[in-house]
């Protein structure tokens, strides 16, 4: 939407710039037609060179996109492979684990009762 904006304010801005230089200049009527059929050439290709511009930003942007998703998807892949991986290193060891945080725990609660008694 954004280049149809872009080439719709080139093309008007053109055509106003034109028809003011035109309807200003002090010259005869060949002189004019001669003037009007070089600008109007002159449009014709700029506006085809922005055409091609803007088919060149589009092209890029779409590769840009695809590249993108592809390497998202591979990224989200690897990270899931890594998960699995992390989950059967850990699998052997999760009962100790379990264990180990049961013992820091019940340590803690004592020391809080510990801490808590009154002195003596």
């Amino acid at each position: 939407m954004k280049a149809k904006s872009l080439l719709f304010g080139f093309v008007t801005g053109t055509i106003v710039a034109g028809a003011a230089v035109i309807l200003t200049t002090p010259a005869s009527g060949k002189e004019v037609r001669g003037k009007i059929s070089a600008g109007k050439e002159e449009i014709s290709l700029s506006i085809q060179e922005l055409k091609a511009r803007i088919m060149d930003i589009k092209n890029e942007t779409v590769n840009a996109s695809k590249v993108s998703k592809e390497s998202i998807k591979a990224f989200i892949a690897d990270v899931k492979l890594l998960i699995q991986g992390w989950k059967e290193d850990i699998e052997p060891h999760k009962e100790e684990l379990t264990k180990g945080i049961q013992e820091i725990e019940s340590s803690i609660q004592e020391l809080e009762e510990t801490a808590g008694a009154p002195a003596k």
